[in-house]
Parts: C-alpha cells; sequence; structure tokens
C-alpha cells in the first residue's frame, strides 16, 4: 500500500529530540526527508549505546532518513541550502532565533524562492518575545512549567526531580507536527506558504492536562493516579481518587476509617492507607485483579523500565516494535509510529545513516547534482566527505 506522504519533501535542518521526533513520523509516512547535519553531526550520535558507530538515540529518532552533512558557516553550503529549499514541500529547525537568519536561511530567505513552501522553526520561548534567545532543553522547561514542583508534592520526594520523560520534546514535536500538516494543506490548497513558530512553553502548557488546577486558583488532586503496595507488588490504581474511594466503599465494602470531623489531609491520608491494606490482604495477584475488574477500577502492574518489552502483553500483539539494520551485520530493535491506516502504509522505511552517507545520493536526487559538483563542495569544505564521516564514527 502507498504512504500518505509520498511525494512529501522534508528539509530538516533539527537536531536533538523536539524536532527530529516530528520529521521521523513524516518519514514513517512516507515523506523524504533529507537531514541536514553541521559537520560534528546531531548530537543525540553520542548518546546510548551504539552499534556500528550509530548510538540508540539518534537510531530511534532518525530512522529512514538519508543525511547531508553542511557546514552551513560556508557561503557555498548556504547556496546549497536555499537551492534544496526551493526544491522541499517543508523546511524544519530548531536552533535558537535568529541562526537561521544569519545563515541566510530565515523565513523570509526562503520563501522568496520558494512562496509555497511551510517553515516550522521550534524553539523554547518562541521567535518573538523576551525570552527568544535562552537555551531550553526539556527539563528547563518542565522546571518552569511547574511540573518538578508537582511531581515532588504527589511522590513526597526530598527534591523537586526531573520527569525521566522529555515531554516538553515529544510534546513540541507532535504539536509542531499538526501544525505543519495543517500549514501543508492550506498550502497545496492555496499556493501561500506558512511559517509555524512552535515553542516548547506553549506546547506543553497546552498538553498539561492539570493546567487548569493553577488557573482555577485550586488544589492540585491525584486524578492521575497513585501507586500502592499490594499482593504480587506495587499496582497503579487511576482515576480520580475520590470516584475510587467511593466504589472501593460502595462496591467492594471497604469501611471509611476517617472518624467525623476529620480535616483533608487526614482523610485522605487514612484512606490510603486503608487502600493499601485493602491490597494487601488478598491471597494472590489474581484474586485482586479480578476484584478490581469486577468493581471496573483502572488499574495497572508497575513494570521497571527493563521489564517492559517483556511483560507488557500488547507490545507484540500491536507490534509496537521494529526491527531495522544495524549496519553490523544485525538487527536492531526500535519504537514502531503508531499509526494504523485502513488502506495506507506506515512505518520505519530504512536504518538510520551516518552522517553525510548520503551527500551524493540525494544531492543528485534533488538538485541534479553531479559526482564533480558534490567533490567540488567537499573540496571548498562546504560538505563533510560521506568516508570520513563513516570511518570516524566506526572508530
Amino acid at each position: 500500500m502507498a504512504y500518505p506522504l509520498e511525494g512529501i519533501k522534508v528539509l530538516d535542518f533539527t537536531r536533538v529530540l523536539a524536532g527530529p521526533f516530528a520529521t521521523r513520523i513524516l518519514s514513517d509516512l512516507g515523506a523524504d526527508v533529507l537531514k541536514v547535519e553541521p559537520p560534528e553531526g546531531d548530537m543525540t550520535r553520542t548518546i546510548g549505546r551504539k552499534t556500528a558507530g550509530i548510538s540508540g538515540l539518534y537510531t530511534q529518532q532518525n530512522v529512514g532518513k538519508r543525511s547531508i552533512c553542511l557546514d552551513l558557516a560556508k557561503p557555498e553550503a548556504q547556496a546549497v541550502a536555499r537551492r534544496l529549499a526551493a526544491e522541499a514541500d517543508v523546511v524544519t529547525e530548531n536552533y535558537r532565533p535568529g541562526v537561521m537568519a544569519s545563515f541566510g536561511l530565515g523565513w523570509d530567505d526562503l520563501r522568496a524562492v520558494n512562496p509555497k513552501l511551510v517553515m516550522m522553526s521550534i524553539s523554547g520561548f518562541g521567535q518573538e518575545g523576551p525570552e527568544r534567545e535562552r537555551a531550553s532543553y526539556a527539563p528547563i522547561i518542565h522546571a518552569e512549567m511547574g511540573l518538578l514542583q508537582r511531581q515532588q508534592q504527589v511522590s513526597g520526594a526530598d527534591r523537586p526531580v526531573d520527569l525521566a520523560l522529555s515531554v516538553a520534546d515529544t510534546s513540541t514535536g507532535m504539536h509542531g507536527l499538526i501544525g505543519l500538516l495543517a500549514a501543508l494543506h492550506h498550502a497545496q490548497r492555496t499556493g501561500i506558504g506558512q511559517h509555524v513558530d512552535m515553542a516548547m512553553i506553549n506546547a506543553l502548557m497546552f498538553t498539561d492536562d492539570y493546567v487548569h488546577f493553577a488557573i482555577d486558583g485550586a488544589r492540585i488532586g491525584n486524578g492521575g493516579g497513585i501507586v500502592f503496595e499490594a499482593t504480587g507488588g506495587p499496582i497503579m490504581v487511576a482515576g480520580d481518587e475520590k470516584w475510587y474511594w467511593r466504589v472501593l466503599n460502595t462496591r467492594a465494602g471497604l469501611v471509611d476509617p476517617t472518624p467525623e470531623g476529620a480535616d483533608l489531609e487526614t482523610k485522605i491520608r487514612l484512606r490510603r492507607e486503608a487502600i493499601e491494606q485493602y491490597f494487601l490482604s488478598f491471597p494472590d495477584r489474581e484474586s485482586l485483579v479480578a476484584k478490581l475488574n469486577e468493581v471496573n477500577l483502572a488499574w495497572g502492574d508497575v513494570f521497571d523500565h527493563r521489564e517492559v518489552l517483556d511483560k507488557q502483553g500488547s507490545i507484540e500483539a500491536r507490534q509496537i516494535l521494529t526491527e531495522v539494520d544495524d549496519r553490523d551485520g544485525g538487527r536492531r530493535r526500535v519504537t514502531q509510529t503508531p499509526y494504523k491506516f485502513s488502506d495506507a502504509d506506515a512505518g520505519v522505511r530504512g536504518p538510520a545513516a551516518y552522517r553525510g552517507e548520503h551527500n551524493y545520493q540525494a544531492l543528485d536526487d534533488w538538485l541534479g547534482m553531479t559526482a564533480g559538483e558534490v567533490d567540488a563542495l567537499v573540496d571548498a569544505g562546504a560538505l563533510l566527505a560521506e568516508d570520513a564521516a563513516q570511518q570516524e564514527e566506526r572508530g
């Protein structure tokens, strides 16, 4: 079956996570994503276990893309990038605001050569505003949006600790992708391109389903769920805490231990203790799970991250993992994008690339460049030679 985005050309200047997360999805949906890396490469090439010189994190976010390696400080490289943008449907970048313009590759520069172009710029605090030039990674946004303090409050930890996943990056990549596809549809319908300004702080605020507590000045609840000790190991019960207490009280016969007139904190503490003792009273895990299912409570096992792949029952059934060439004679597992269409295909279409691996192939495909023209760019220092990059990465 065909891929939904076949024929779409994406010129991708993004690195690390938020941008590559979005363009990985575009690739899995069929777009030709041409990743433009600086001579030193995307910094995620150094993060995670390496196989044949390519790291796990780089592999996860960049499978299926092609790579060329341009030194954008060189005028010759800037000229090539503008020629590529003239052929692209989409340009993505996540440099600090102003950096692309300093290379002659800002929005005004690129729409002058391609009026139908859709360009997405991802940054921490947006293209305009007082904080536009601040460096921003996901932990910074998590901290400033209150997620660390909230996690500390709910967990009772001694000090704030960052989340164990980069929510600010992935939510920004996802929202950016939605905006980009909307702009692409608009451009194809009207012939008018768009610049999508996607700020991590905007995306995370919108994604935060707890922000209404702050807006309303209310106490933060625990609607997300609480982990209790239980027979057979910890168990998560999800939903509004008042609701599932009422369910256990009225349907499972759990007696309310709180004295009349108890304050809210005492009531919460005593009821949680009663729930935990109830969960520990079952003779085995099967009988506990059967009771939770009987009273219709949502529950979940609490797996260590190393156990998830073997113990979570839907991973194999839903084909959540797939394998790609590990560039060393074997196979490497990566997660699959979650889109399943009735009459179209989606998913990983190739391995992760070395820096500049497709210099000759991609520049020929997109621009009709001859091998001699590409060699001249290498000689000028505008393009990193493929062989040198691969030799360095393989060690």
